[in-house]
């Protein structure tokens, strides 16, 4: 252990935690309920953080195989177009490449929109569900909750009267 370290002399860095907390209990708040609650608060925002990856992955690869796709279908079109003898038939070639390529362009689009939305919903749904139990666990906490200490006596007025309440 290095004794010139700054860090070392804070003395909440070797501190433990739970002692500390326990000192401060707040009357009626249950720590572990709190604790096991932020826990699956944490799970949910790594299952959150992994449908992210996992779907931004796909979308990515699947870009590319359609980036591929359309160059080839491109090629294609363009020798295609390069082999046809007379105007016409060159424009007929380039109407039906521009055609086709933007045919495809919109499929994929599409298919790109859906792999986005349920990438989305997935996480969407993942939110919705962990918001629900927290929301389930709070009514729980505050319906478990011991009633209020009975009403403390009314102040007395240092003039020797209770005071009249609007």
């Amino acid at each position: 252990m290095d004794k010139t370290n700054p860090f070392l002399k804070n003395p909440f860095y070797n501190a433990d935690i739970t002692t500390f907390v326990d000192k401060f209990r707040l009357p009626g708040v249950e720590v572990e309920a709190l604790t096991a609650s932020q826990r699956k608060n944490m799970e949910a925002v790594t299952a959150v953080g992994q449908l992210a990856f996992e779907g931004f992955q796909s979308l990515a690869k699947r870009q590319a195989e359609l980036a591929k796709n359309c160059f080839e279908s491109y090629t294609k079109g363009a020798n295609a177009l390069i082999g046809a003898e007379t105007p016409e038939e060159k424009a007929s070639e380039q109407a039906n490449l521009v055609e086709s390529l933007f045919k495809e362009m919109v499929s994929n689009l599409n298919e790109l929109t859906d792999l986005t939305t349920k990438s989305a919903d997935a996480i969407v749904h993942v939110v919705q569900t962990r918001f629900s139990e927290g929301l389930d666990e709070f009514r729980e906490a505050a319906q478990t909750q011991k009633p209020a200490a009975a009403k403390a006596p009314a102040a007395k007025s240092p003039y020797g009267k209770t005071p009249v309440k609007s």
